[in-house]
């Protein structure tokens, strides 16, 4: 093992709810807010010390009568609600789901999520890979894009979009 490279992690718990992360939000959309962020994926706000080596989760947190935008994720994906009731949009359909409930969106379906409770949602996603690309059909803030690419084996900073330890893309 070089000084470079990492030694993976798998003997500690993580918390999914932590919700330090970014805030993301599609300015065209008052609604189109949410906060998220990748406990297994090094580099990004918040994450643990704990690493996959063939998955990628992200933990998003969606306030009443707000959506995560629609988008095309490189993977497929679980979609798992922990709390709250939500509908999930994958391609023409939508269904509604809530806590304890999980839908599977298929590799670059386009889906989306949006929270139709009083309370607030919590949406764990799992993907079977270490690399996510996301194309959302607007631009993405705070990351000034439409692609955001998180993981793999360059690491965060030589993707399309990162998000960095502070939570908005910024150096």
């Amino acid at each position: 093992m070089t000084t470079t490279q990492k030694r993976m992690r798998h003997d500690q718990a993580v918390d999914l709810h932590q919700f330090e992360g970014a805030d993301v939000w599609q300015e065209s959309d008052d609604h189109a807010r949410i906060r998220g962020y990748f406990p297994l994926t090094p580099g990004t706000p918040n994450s643990s010390n704990v690493t996959a080596e063939d998955l990628m989760v992200v933990s998003i947190e969606i306030e009443p009568e707000n959506h995560l935008p629609i988008h095309r994720d490189s993977n497929e994906e679980l979609l798992v609600v922990t709390d709250g009731a939500v509908e999930a949009t994958v391609g023409e359909e939508t269904i509604p789901l809530s806590s304890g409930q999980c839908a599977i969106v298929p590799e670059m379906e386009p889906h989306g999520i949006r929270n139709t409770g009083e309370e607030t949602a919590r949406i764990v996603g799992v993907f079977p890979n270490t690399q996510l690309t996301a194309t959302f059909e607007e631009t993405l803030q705070p990351f000034g894009t439409d692609v955001v690419t998180l993981g793999g084996d360059s690491g965060v900073g030589d993707e399309a979009a990162e998000v960095d330890e502070n939570g908005d893309g910024d150096d």
